[in-house]
């Protein structure tokens, strides 16, 4: 009886393969997940809050620049119907990241210091030499993985997220303990994002696609998805500057040690929720446009992808909201506590932003990226008040709340968007 309950749920699998590539690929960012959030309260006690807070300034600028790593033209790899012309598109995108990179490296010579001092954290400057080489090899691994979407190969997209978690959080130990230095977690995550990028590119043919590569096609692919660097560039872009706006301002106006607080919170809740957002999200954006594609309603898969979404964050939101505070002193040390109160604000925010982040390539699909725009500018413009506000009265707990509230906000109208828009998809289609 039970063997054939389970059997059941293997055929039912078999034959949802949209549910199938998600649990493949959420299987591989669970191990992920678990690895930081393992050995997360153990490294607490090699590195201080200063140090995390410079890791995340390190990390704040490297994400300004990894959204725009390839022109946002990795997006349209899973769009072409040939493979030649997809590689052509591939191979662009990689040589945009390599541009970038030296474009990078030219501000860093001659605005470094500057930046360092805005951001009160000159042991900064030199570590920002890392960032060209970071960017060239999250370049590959966002093209690459893209690449690998499209040839459906989640598994080696799930086996690639384990590879460099650990990889990372090995490293962070290692060092932590036996090597420290202020820019150990730096260093452990430039490794770990090489290493990604080269599993990633021994898992691709590259001789096989290479022979269909060209400056010609290169140029003339790039050229026909042109609106993806003009319109998701800005809308990305918008969007990175947002959730790395508070690291920015909080070290303009406090120190080393909020930042640090705030990024600790990063490593161990948004930075997971982002990582199970966008393994789901890889899925859904092949699966939508498959639908799109066959002039198929993607209503229904909204509606149930939403409501298993908010199932599953249910308990852990309840839990936090209740305990959350009370056992982060008991878990990473007392000198973390005030980073516990951080989490509790945030919950409600990161729930929300989980469940319609998910899905927000449906503005890709149907090529709302104007609506990304709009959407990713009132957001910043809402985080940076809340921020400048909280700054003023030197209250970064004023921010804190603003930034949860405001947040919540427009995630759930971005929401509501998504299913007014589709009803009415449906409705033309049926």
């Amino acid at each position: 009886m039970q063997l054939s309950y389970f059997s059941k749920i293997k055929d039912s699998l078999n034959r949802n393969t949209f549910i199938k590539n998600i649990i493949i690929l959420l299987s591989g960012s669970s191990i992920a997940l678990v690895i930081p959030l393992l050995i997360t309260p153990i490294i607490v006690r090699f590195f201080s809050p200063s140090d995390f807070g410079l890791w995340g300034i390190y990390s704040a600028i490297v994400g300004i620049f990894a959204v725009i790593a390839n022109g946002r033209y990795e997006l349209s790899i899973l769009l072409p119907k040939k493979d030649s012309e997809a590689f052509n598109m591939f191979t662009g995108a990689i040589g945009i990241s390599v541009i970038l990179s030296i474009i990078i490296l030219i501000l860093i010579i001659f605005f470094g210091h500057y930046l360092c001092n805005i951001v009160n954290s000159p042991d900064l400057y030199y570590w920002l030499y890392l960032i060209p080489i970071a960017i060239v090899f999250i370049g590959i691994q966002q093209a690459a993985n893209y690449w690998l979407n499209r040839e459906t190969k989640f598994k080696v997209l799930s086996v690639g997220k384990v590879i460099q978690s650990s990889s990372t959080g090995t490293l962070n130990l290692v060092l932590g303990k036996f090597m420290y230095f202020s820019g150990g977690l730096i260093v452990s995550t430039i490794v770990g994002q090489i290493i990604l990028a080269g599993y990633y590119l021994n898992k691709i043919n590259l001789k096989k696609n290479i022979k269909n590569v060209s400056k010609k096609e290169i140029l003339n692919t790039l050229y026909k998805y042109r609106e993806f660097p003009i319109k998701s560039g800005m809308g990305i872009f918008l969007n990175i500057l947002k959730e790395q706006a508070p690291i920015f301002l909080f070290g303009y106006y406090f120190d080393n040690l909020i930042v640090g607080f705030y990024t600790l919170i990063i490593r161990l809740f948004s930075v997971p929720l982002s990582l199970i957002a966008g393994s789901i999200g890889q899925v859904y954006y092949q699966k939508a446009v498959e639908l799109n594609n066959n002039n198929q309603s993607v209503l229904n898969l909204y509606v149930k992808t939403s409501l298993r979404l908010i199932i599953v964050t249910i308990i852990p939101l309840i839990f936090i909201a209740i305990w959350g505070e009370k056992l982060f002193p008991i878990v990473f040390g007392n000198e973390w506590a005030e980073a516990g109160k951080m989490l509790v604000i945030f919950s409600f925010y990161y729930a929300v932003r989980f469940v319609v982040s998910s899905q927000s390539s449906l503005l890709m699909v149907y090529k709302k990226l104007n609506i990304e725009v709009i959407f990713n500018f009132v957001a910043l413009v809402l985080q940076i008040l809340a921020l400048v506000i909280g700054g003023v009265k030197q209250n970064y707990m004023i921010s804190l709340y603003l930034i949860a509230i405001s947040g919540s906000l427009m995630y759930f109208m971005l929401g509501i968007y998504f299913l007014i828009f589709l009803k009415h998809k449906n409705e033309k289609v049926a």
